[in-house]
């Protein structure tokens, strides 16, 4: 990679400059104007200055990715997918990455055995120097950041302009890089190149390949049938106790139906107090269980309810003798549904081992709490890849009964996109 400045009365007259010099292929690192000929740059003439870069070797420009019949290639087995054909492309491609670095790190070895120490010495001499010297450096660290981000995206296939948006827009919502980019090379050989100026078109595009990775499934709790046992349970913190009472206030004052509550949280400070004072707001039975056996009695206690909603402990997932016990209540109770209760506001990996972890309470669906408490929603993406359990609700704030959601695969699509919460 060759970086070089040049200098010019006009815009247009640098730019001409640019492409004499580096060619076509040329990349505009930094634009600004200078006054040159004036003491301190307070009087003299204002010019133009570009820095620019290009590359030695001239990237390849084909899109070489292939989607398999029936949409995206599977997240989890997309290594053992991928042809040797486009492995030793992107391995090329990274490596001329690599190269581009090597050489910019070449260049400012050079730089230093010219003597940076007498530089140095000789620009504070002068007058202005010192600030001439911080505006250069300043100038450097800009340089390299856009030598950075250039090289981030250099193995990145030639792609129309809208759809480098939408993989930079993927990015930022931390999905995937390598599910962003199969999904826009996919819409790239789906739609065509006519469409690369539709952006509703590629919009649709996208929102439709992340529906099909993004399951949901209905809970009996939204019909007016008999639910039967719903049971929560996650770690410590994660929103059960506000869930609960929202969906049980849901459940009798806006469906109409007869429901009872039982407690499980005998370990958390306050919790059971939490409920009761919801439940007596709206006049729900409420039982408090210590044991397995309780549990049991408790659920006979309300056979004749249309559904029983089940506040369990918060257990830390990494301690599986704590899971376990949450799973004796649940098997005691019969459980009908059980949702995994999971916080937005957690890191994506201590969500995946959370999953993995009370994999053995048997849950059937995710629930999604505190999404107004995040920036973006990626990684639901990677969790839906991993552990393909439908997601039943997302809560989006802490009113009760109000802030809780039913939603559909379009729904979480658009919070992945566009980070925009769905409304009831």
């Amino acid at each position: 990679m060759r970086i070089k400045k040049f200098v010019g009365t006009t815009l247009q007259d640098v730019t001409g400059q640019m492409k004499a010099d580096l060619g076509p292929d040329a990349i505009v690192l930094n634009t600004r104007k200078v006054n040159k000929g004036g003491l301190l740059n307070f009087v003299g003439s204002e010019m133009f200055e570009i820095t620019a870069a290009v590359d030695d070797e001239v990237m390849p420009t084909t899109n070489s990715y292939a989607p398999p019949d029936g949409g995206l290639p599977d997240y989890r087995q997309r290594q053992s997918a991928v042809s040797s054909k486009q492995s030793g492309g992107r391995a090329s491609l990274k490596q001329h990455a690599f190269d581009g670095l090597a050489q910019v790190a070449q260049e400012f070895e050079k730089r230093n055995q010219r003597g940076p120490v007498s530089l140095l010495q000789r620009r504070s001499q002068e007058p202005g120097g010192l600030i001439e010297l911080k505006t250069e450096v300043e100038e450097m660290k800009s340089t390299l950041r856009e030598i950075a981000s250039h090289l981030k995206y250099a193995n990145m296939p030639a792609l129309p302009d809208l759809l480098k948006r939408v993989y930079s827009t993927l990015i930022e919502q931390d999905v995937d890089e390598q599910f962003a980019s199969d999904l826009v090379q996919s819409a790239y050989l789906k739609l065509g190149e006519d469409a690369m100026d539709n952006e509703t078109a590629v919009e649709n595009y996208v929102l439709d390949a992340l529906s099909r990775v993004l399951k949901t499934i209905e809970s009996a709790a939204m019909s007016k049938q008999k639910p039967g046992v719903i049971a929560l349970v996650g770690a410590t913190g994660v929103g059960k106790t506000t869930t609960i009472a929202k969906l049980a206030v849901q459940s009798k004052l806006t469906d109409g139906l007869s429901v009872g509550l039982i407690s499980a949280d005998t370990y958390r400070i306050g919790a059971i107090e939490q409920l009761q004072t919801f439940a007596a707001i709206a006049d729900i039975p409420m039982e408090v269980v210590y044991t397995p056996d309780e549990m049991n009695q408790a659920i006979r206690k309300f056979k004749e309810k249309d559904v029983v909603y089940i506040d369990t402990v918060g257990r830390n997932h990494y301690r599986k003798d704590e899971v376990e016990e949450v799973a004796e209540f649940v098997n005691s109770a019969e459980a009908d549904e059980v949702h995994l209760v999971l916080s937005a506001s957690t890191q994506s990996r201590t969500i995946l081992e959370s999953v993995k972890r009370f994999s053995i309470v048997k849950p059937n669906r995710l629930l999604i709490t505190k999404t107004d408490e995040t920036a973006s929603f990626g990684s639901l993406i990677s969790l839906m890849q991993t552990h393909p359990i439908p997601v039943s609700f997302v809560t989006t704030g802490q009113a009760v009964p109000d802030d809780i959601v039913a939603v559909r695969p379009g729904d979480l699509a658009t919070m992945v996109y566009k980070g925009v919460l769905p409304h009831v």
